[in-house]
């Protein structure tokens, strides 16, 4: 008897970027798509050819106008399913350079707003349970995020602490 040949499951790629500036990660609200009227970050799929790294800021760029001022930090990794894929998203860090922001087509506004309050507001446990009672598969996309908040402010806590070791004063 044979064995059944194992195939690898495979994966699409994007990204995501916590925005910083002033204490404040940005937010835009989607106009199409998936989930349309709701507040995400900026991100979207990896392009042939392209770094994660590459998709991030290109995403940040062309979904908001803003450019990373410096290096991108890795957060996490967030399996969902979305546009029926198998998807991974690589949710990333950085400051951004001054600059207003500039919608792309895809979101209908955009907002500014201190990470623990992003995460209380709409990411709260309650609301996170009730969207899974109502619809499994959005369920846990939004608790995917909701843990990608998690591992977000846990890293900004870190990284405030450092920052006072260092003698520097963090704005975040």
């Amino acid at each position: 008897m044979s064995q059944p040949e194992l195939v690898p499951p495979l994966f699409a790629m994007g990204t995501s970027v916590y925005a910083q500036r002033d204490g404040e990660i940005l937010i835009l609200r989607r106009a199409v798509g998936a989930m349309s009227g709701s507040w995400y970050l900026p991100g979207g799929a990896l392009d042939p050819g392209e770094t994660l790294e590459q998709c991030a800021a290109r995403e940040l760029r062309e979904e908001s106008g803003l450019e990373p001022a410096g290096p991108l930090a890795l957060i996490g990794i967030v399996p969902m399913h979305v546009y029926d894929h198998e998807t991974l998203i690589v949710g990333y860090a950085c400051d951004v350079k001054a600059g207003e922001v500039k919608l792309s087509h895809e979101h209908s506004d955009s907002r500014w707003i201190r990470p623990r309050q992003f995460r209380d507001e709409f990411f709260a446990e309650e609301n996170v349970r009730a969207i899974e009672t109502r619809n499994e598969r959005v369920g846990s996309i939004v608790r995917g995020i909701q843990q990608d908040l998690d591992r977000y402010l846990a890293w900004l806590e870190r990284e405030q602490v450092l920052q006072q070791v260092r003698g520097g004063v963090s704005a975040r």
